[in-house]
């Protein structure tokens, strides 16, 4: 009986105990499966790689075979290969994403280089990134500028830290705000070393209604800080970055008789869009308006700018997007000394001007001559004033993409060194892509340029890339 009672109580004991073990095993899993839960992540990794083989009759490539890809091609290459890896890591209220694209070709003093490299935060309202990451391609690529006459893709990205808007901040049912900030490190070779650049934007959007739209945008980009070969170290001390925030009239290099006037290198534009639909498609009309100082923030250089227009069809069987654009650089606030004769993209305290590893960063109409040794009384900006009309028309027909564009180009020089007579440049690019099913797209690409100051330029090329 006694024999009986124990091993029941054993029994019973030995189930309790098990019963206990599962429940702060069960405990257990619910503790840490409720953050992540919260925490709900997904992985997704991804890539791309492409490769471009190019023939021309001359040594310099057609122009729009290199212009605007982010120095992926030089003007005297003719193979290139890129290779891009990109993840992201989706949390319940935000995500990780992290991207490097790495790039070689012939014809260039670097034949290896990083395209990006970066790391980004994101999530409903903020969109932080920190490292260097190519801008997003606008307008399905027919703009000249890339619609930011200031930043056209024409050169490598910039490494910095850069905070935006992930998605307009609403204020009414009709109004919203687009705004960014960022730092960058300008680390090429270049006559100040160690050139700072501030950059910052604000946007008001004003939706009329589901199909009409105003966006109007201001951004502003300053040089600023490094060590100069003839005045040495230039200010950057928290002081001297809130005289270069706010565009403040001060002294800069401190010398005898040394003319007030805002400290570093500045750049903007101001930018006006107006999208309207109807049932032909999407139209979008835009001006954007460069200034370099207060003339030019005043509109004393007008009509300067770029003016566009662009068309997508609702029925895009064939043709899918039309652009055209008008650039005009040649006012700059007039002859005038003092607030006249702008000078677009050049300084002379930061005498690379708007420059990275000797490309030019914004429009790519403004001519920078490579082989100019610069020196504390030179420049190699041979021409920033410019007359430019671009067109552009793409489209599709099942697994074929195409793409045509002609530019037209006068180049007038500079107001002190004017062109006799004036350059004159007509750009054409063509391509013809095919999406195969499985192994990638294969693209032919064709271009003519000619010009009453040089030969003509013919080339023809192969492209591939598949993406994973």
């Amino acid at each position: 009986m006694v024999t009986h009672i124990l091993k029941k109580n054993v029994l019973f004991y030995r189930e309790f105990s098990i019963d206990k073990f599962r429940f702060m095993k069960a405990s257990v899993i619910v503790v840490f499966l409720i953050p992540l839960q919260f925490f709900s992540q997904e992985f997704e990794i991804g890539g791309t790689v492409e490769s471009k083989t190019i023939l021309a009759t001359k040594d310099e490539n057609p122009f729009w075979f290199h212009t605007n890809t982010n120095n992926s091609l030089g003007e005297l290459s003719n193979l290139s290969a890129t290779a891009e890896l990109k993840s992201n890591l989706s949390f319940s209220s935000f995500k990780l994403n992290a991207g490097v694209a790495i790039y070689g070709r012939d014809g260039v003093e670097d034949a290896i280089q990083r395209r990006d490299l970066y790391i980004q935060f994101e999530n409903s309202w903020l969109l932080a990134t920190i490292g260097a990451k190519k801008q997003t391609e606008v307008l399905d690529g027919l703009s000249s500028t890339n619609q930011n006459f200031l930043w056209s893709g024409n050169a490598r990205p910039l490494p910095g830290l850069l905070l935006e808007a992930n998605n307009p901040i609403k204020i009414s049912k009709a109004f919203a705000l687009d705004w960014g900030i960022a730092h960058y490190e300008m680390n090429d070779d270049r006559f100040v070393d160690g050139t700072h650049l501030h950059y910052k934007r604000l946007a008001l959007i004003t939706r009329f209604n589901e199909n009409n739209k105003l966006t109007a945008k201001i951004q502003h980009y300053a040089q600023w800080g490094g060590t100069s070969p003839v005045y040495g170290n230039l200010k950057d001390g928290a002081k001297d970055f809130v005289n270069m925030f706010f565009a403040h009239t001060t002294s800069e290099v401190e010398i005898d008789n040394e003319i007030l006037n805002k400290l570093g290198n500045h750049l903007g534009t101001y930018f006006l869009e107006y999208k309207t639909k109807n049932k032909l498609g999407e139209f979008s009309i835009y001006l954007e308006h460069p200034f370099e100082d207060g003339s030019g923030s005043g509109l004393k250089n007008f009509p300067d700018g770029v003016y566009g227009i662009h068309f997508k069809p609702i029925n895009q069987s064939i043709i899918s997007s039309i652009l055209y654009e008008y650039i005009t650089t040649t006012d700059q606030s007039g002859l005038s000394g003092g607030s006249g004769r702008d000078s677009y993209f050049s300084n002379g305290i930061y005498r690379s001007g708007w420059t990275y590893e000797e490309n030019i960063i914004g429009a790519p109409f403004i001519l920078f001559d490579k082989n100019v040794e610069i020196d504390g009384g030179n420049t190699a900006f041979i021409s920033n004033r410019s007359e430019v009309h671009n067109i552009g028309v793409a489209g599709g027909l099942n697994k074929f993409q195409w793409k045509l564009k002609s530019t037209y180009a006068k180049y007038l020089g500079t107001y002190s060194r004017p062109f006799t007579p004036e350059w004159k440049s007509w750009y054409n690019f063509g391509s013809l892509s095919y999406k195969t099913t499985k192994i990638g797209i294969f693209t032919i690409i064709c271009g003519a340029d000619f010009s009453n100051i040089s030969q003509t330029i013919l080339g023809g090329g192969l492209a591939y890339s598949y993406s994973f």
